[in-house]
């Protein structure tokens, strides 16, 4: 049976955004772009798994698949490494090595925010909060 802590870990997941481009085999190369999975924990840190399909080149595309490397820290977070080859179509296959972006968290999953009914920075419990006034921009008239 879960626990809480076990819901709230999961939630708290993340996941990274990538693209590039493949080598090129046959005169041609494919661009690609996708998102990989929320993380798997691993020994020493976490992985995670990927798929996507790339562009169209030459009338053909490729299926990318794969775990990525360890995070590798960086200034504002993390990164991992994405490399291998892709599936063979058209009887040849293409190599690609890239860094996914920084992590985020998946679009749907709900962030943390304020409990609904919740006044922040409210002086008294009884204190309404008022809709902030909208600003009209006008041009001047003449006179």
């Amino acid at each position: 049976m879960e626990t809480e802590k076990d819901v709230a870990a999961k939630q708290a997941g993340h996941l990274h955004d990538y693209y590039g481009r493949t080598s090129v085999d046959r005169g041609h190369f494919h661009t690609f772009v996708g998102s990989t999975d929320t993380e798997t924990p691993v020994a020493n840190g976490h992985v995670h798994n990927y798929a996507n399909e790339t562009r169209v080149a030459e009338n053909h595309t490729h299926l990318m698949t794969g775990t990525s490397g360890l995070q590798v820290s960086v200034l504002m977070g993390h990164v991992h490494r994405l490399s291998g080859r892709t599936t063979v179509n058209d009887n040849h296959s293409h190599s690609y090595e890239v860094f996914t972006g920084y992590q985020r968290p998946p679009r749907n999953v709900r962030r943390r925010g304020w409990p609904a009914g919740v006044q922040v920075n409210a002086e008294q419990e009884g204190t309404e909060v008022k809709p902030r006034p909208r600003f009209r921009f006008r041009k001047p008239t003449e006179k």
